[in-house]
C-alpha cells in the first residue's frame, strides 16, 4: 500500500515507500530544488531487506536538463531508473554519457601583487595614451596647416555650424556658471575676512580669481563636458556606421572633413566663452558686493581696476586656447577609436570627458607654476 512520500504545490510528487518509490510530474528547473530535497533525504535513509532501491518513472510528465543530470547522479549512486520513457531517455543517456568535470579553481594572485599589476597597467595605458594624442595631434596639426595654406580646403559652413554649436548656444551655461561662481568666492570671502577687518578685500579676491583661473577653467571645464562629449558622439556613431569608411572609399580625408572643423571652431571659441564668463564673472561680483558691503557698482569698478591690471586678463586668456585644442583632439580622438557598437560609443564619451578635464585641470596648475616663474 502506498502512501504519499511528498508532494509539492508545483505538481511534483514522490510517492510509495520504502525502497520503492514512484516520480510524478514534472521534473524541471522548477521543481529541482524541491525534488533534489526529497530525494536526498529518501537516499540516506537505510536500505531495508538488502534490496536494491528503484524510482519509477513511468508518471514523469515533464524532464528537461537539470531534472536529467539530477536523476543521472541518483543512477549513479545505485539506484535503479525503472519505466523509463522513450524521449526521456534519450535525454538521461545524453546527459549521463557527458564527461562533467569540476572546474579548476582560479589563480589567487596576492593582493600585493594586484597592486603592482594594476598600476603597471594604469602606468602602460598612460604612455599609450599619451602616445596617441600626441600622434593624433601631429595629424590634426598637419591637416589644419594644409588647409590653411589652402583656403579652399577650409569648410567654413561647418566651422561655422561648430561655432554656433560649442560658442553661441553655450553662452547662457557659461555665463551663469561665471556668476554662479563669483558669488561663492565673494561669500566666502566675506565671511572669510569679516572678523579680521578685511572684508574690502573681497572685490580683489573676486577679481583676480576669475580673471586668472576660475573663469577660464570652469568655461573649459564646461566645454569639455558639452562640446567635447558631443564631438566623440557624433565621430564615433559615424565611425560605427562606417561613414567615415565611406569617406576614405570617396577619396576625402577624415581629419580633413571632422577634426579640422571642429577644432578651429574651438580654437575661436573658447577664448570668447573665457571672455564672457570672465565679464559675467566680474558683473556677478559687483551684485554680490552691492548687497553685502554695499559697493556702488561705480566703487567697484574702480577697485577692480586698481586690484588687476592687463597681465591678470591675459593669464586667463591665453589658457584657453591651448584648452581647446586639448579638448578638441581628446574629443574627436576617442570617436574615432569606436567600433561598431552603441556601448563602445557611450565608452568612448565617457573617457573623452573624464580625460578632457583631467587635463584641463592638469595643464591649468602648471600654466600656474609657469606664470610663477615668469612673474606674471
Amino acid at each position: 500500500m502506498s502512501s504519499a512520500t511528498f508532494e509539492s504545490s508545483s505538481g511534483f510528487a514522490l510517492l510509495g515507500e520504502g525502497d520503492q518509490l514512484a516520480l510524478e510530474g514534472a521534473l524541471d528547473i522548477h521543481t529541482i530544488v524541491e525534488a533534489t530535497r526529497a530525494l536526498s533525504h529518501w537516499v540516506r535513509q537505510r536500505v531495508t531487506n538488502g534490496h536494491r532501491r528503484s524510482l519509477n518513472l513511468g508518471g514523469l510528465t515533464g524532464l528537461d536538463s537539470p531534472g536529467a543530470l539530477l536523476l543521472c547522479e541518483l543512477h549513479k549512486k545505485g539506484i535503479q531508473l525503472t519505466s523509463v520513457r522513450t524521449e526521456h531517455r534519450a535525454l538521461i543517456d545524453l546527459v549521463c554519457d557527458l564527461e562533467l568535470k569540476t572546474p579548476p579553481r582560479p589563480h589567487v594572485v596576492a593582493r600585493w601583487r594586484q597592486l603592482l599589476i594594476q598600476l603597471g597597467r594604469g602606468a602602460d595605458s598612460a604612455c599609450r595614451d599619451t602616445s596617441d594624442i600626441l600622434t593624433f595631434l601631429g595629424r590634426a596639426v598637419n591637416e589644419g596647416a594644409r588647409a590653411l595654406a589652402h583656403p579652399r580646403h577650409l569648410r567654413l559652413p561647418s566651422i561655422s555650424r561648430h561655432v554656433a554649436e560649442t560658442g553661441i548656444a553655450a553662452l547662457p551655461i557659461v555665463g551663469l556658471m561665471a556668476v554662479m561662481i563669483s558669488i561663492v568666492i565673494a561669500y566666502q570671502s566675506v565671511v572669510q575676512l569679516r572678523p579680521y577687518g578685511g572684508e574690502e578685500f573681497t572685490i580683489n579676491l573676486v577679481a583676480v580669481s576669475v580673471l586668472r583661473e576660475m573663469g577660464v577653467l570652469i568655461t573649459a571645464i564646461m566645454v569639455a563636458g558639452r562640446s567635447g562629449s558631443a564631438f566623440a558622439a557624433e565621430i564615433g556613431v559615424m565611425r560605427a556606421r562606417e561613414e567615415i569608411d565611406a569617406l576614405k572609399v570617396m577619396g576625402l580625408e577624415p581629419m580633413e572633413m571632422l577634426v579640422v572643423p571642429r577644432l578651429i571652431a574651438l580654437v575661436i571659441t573658447l577664448p570668447l566663452l573665457a571672455f564672457f564668463a570672465d565679464i559675467t564673472g566680474l558683473v556677478g561680483g559687483a551684485v554680490i558686493s552691492q548687497s553685502l558691503l554695499d559697493v556702488a557698482p561705480l566703487q567697484y569698478i574702480e577697485r577692480v581696476h586698481q586690484a588687476v591690471d592687463w597681465r591678470d586678463l591675459f593669464v586667463g586668456l591665453v589658457k584657453a586656447p591651448i584648452f581647446a585644442v586639448v579638448i578638441g583632439i581628446v574629443g574627436c580622438m576617442h570617436g574615432m577609436r569606436v567600433h561598431g557598437s552603441a556601448e563602445s560609443v557611450g565608452r568612448e564619451t565617457t573617457r573623452a570627458v573624464v580625460k578632457s578635464i583631467f587635463l584641463v585641470i592638469v595643464l591649468d596648475a602648471l600654466f600656474s607654476i609657469l606664470f610663477e616663474k615668469l612673474g606674471l
